[in-house]
């Protein structure tokens, strides 16, 4: 399976620190996005209102390129930014809830961003994956996502994304994880999240300090 690795390419760190997880589980099927929020000028930035800042519009374009590559060229990819750190066992926990995936999911995100998870009476024996809504609940979250630091993508999603974010109507002027909210509930996505998770964030934990 392809992965795709969001990278602020300053922030060598982190590279090596992932780098030394892939080795670990023997993942040899991924590509870095260095897309730079000091090097915009050579992208095109026009669906971005223009006092958003340079270090979101750089990681939303770099999703967005994963998912311009999921759709040409695979059936679904991984998508990582730059601080996770993957869970003991994860390649096998991993193959054990994709087998529970439905054929037709849009989105799946393993991640324990800004510490959302299913409700605890929610939970049942040995299923892993529950379908999440597309809009906010009282125990927290506006939508699908819970970050976007891990989250696996069909061909078919980044098709609809892709396809929405070609013909959209308005200015982005939301992070990525916060618009992808908005996108999946314009699309009516079927989106997934994993529990336990599988994946956390080292900004979140205390081994990194925020980027932007």
């Amino acid at each position: 399976m392809k992965i795709f690795v969001i990278h602020y390419k300053k922030l060598i760190d982190r590279k090596v620190h992932i780098l030394e997880q892939f080795k670990k589980y023997n993942i040899t099927d991924y590509e870095f996005i260095e897309i730079d929020r000091d090097e915009l000028y050579n992208q095109d930035i026009s669906m971005f209102q223009t006092n958003f800042s340079n270090s979101q519009i750089a990681i939303s374009l770099s999703h967005f390129y994963a998912y311009k590559q999921i759709r040409d060229k695979y059936k679904h990819g991984l998508i990582f930014e730059d601080d996770i750190i993957l869970s003991d066992d994860f390649i096998n926990i991993f193959k054990k809830y994709i087998s529970q995936l439905p054929i037709n999911y849009d989105m799946l995100f393993l991640g324990d961003g800004c510490n959302l998870h299913i409700e605890k009476d929610k939970l049942i024996h040995n299923k892993y994956i529950y379908e999440k809504g597309l809009y906010s609940t009282n125990w927290g979250g506006d939508g699908s996502t819970r970050c976007t630091d891990s989250y696996l993508v069909s061909k078919n999603c980044a098709t609809k994304i892709c396809e929405y974010i070609n013909n959209l109507s308005y200015k982005i002027d939301l992070p990525v994880d916060w618009w992808l909210n908005l996108a999946a509930r314009d699309n009516n996505l079927k989106v997934y999240w994993s529990e336990p998770t599988i994946v956390t964030q080292g900004t979140q934990n205390g081994l990194y300090t925020s980027s932007h």
